[in-house]
């Protein structure tokens, strides 16, 4: 709950923002994304269901842009949760992104990408693997210079590991909220 009043409030800040500001980023060459929120995960396999948990998440990204519309890069996202001493990490390690920006002066896009899902639970022994993991998503560029944008974001990861350390049919989703620093 103290997530979800959090992503509230920086929803609220980043709006005031950007009734602030009139202005589209330049989208050109390079650019970098970091970024928090917060998330909830599920883990499943045959057999097995655990509840959807919440955590904390973190965003990483950067790439290149091929037109005013059209971004590609690498794209990391993470969920983090420490209960009892038990640690869990759950996350698309690394995935291939385009980023599609339906008006090339407009701020909204929509993400997508395919590449290595990872999970990590230490409760005195590890237990990890990686699979294949998908990733989509939606956000807005708020402008606070020609360059610079807060990037509140939505993302939904889901990884496929199949039969990992004894079990059979993994998979792992986590939908997430929260804003970035863009750097265009």
């Amino acid at each position: 709950m103290r997530g979800a009043l959090l992503a509230i409030a920086l929803l609220g800040l980043i709006t005031s923002t950007a009734a602030a500001q009139d202005e589209s980023p330049r989208r050109s060459g390079i650019w970098l994304n970091l970024g928090f929120g917060w998330g909830s995960s599920d883990f499943n396999c045959d057999g097995c269901t655990t509840d959807r948990e919440s955590g904390v998440t973190a965003q990483f990204a950067v790439g290149g842009t091929i037109s005013p519309q059209f971004l590609i890069g690498m794209e990391s996202n993470a969920w983090y949760k420490e209960k009892g001493g038990d640690k869990r990490l759950i996350g698309t390690s690394f995935a291939a992104a385009a980023y599609y920006y339906p008006s090339a002066e407009g701020n909204l896009f929509l993400k997508g990408g395919v590449g290595l899902a990872s999970y990590l639970f230490d409760n005195g022994s590890l237990t990890d693997d990686q699979g294949i993991g998908l990733l989509g998503g939606v956000g807005y560029d708020l402008p606070i210079s020609d360059k610079v944008s807060i990037t509140p974001v939505a993302t939904f990861q889901y990884g496929i590991m199949g039969d990992a350390n004894g079990a059979q049919g993994v998979t792992q989703n986590v939908i997430s909220i929260g804003a970035a620093f863009t750097l265009h």
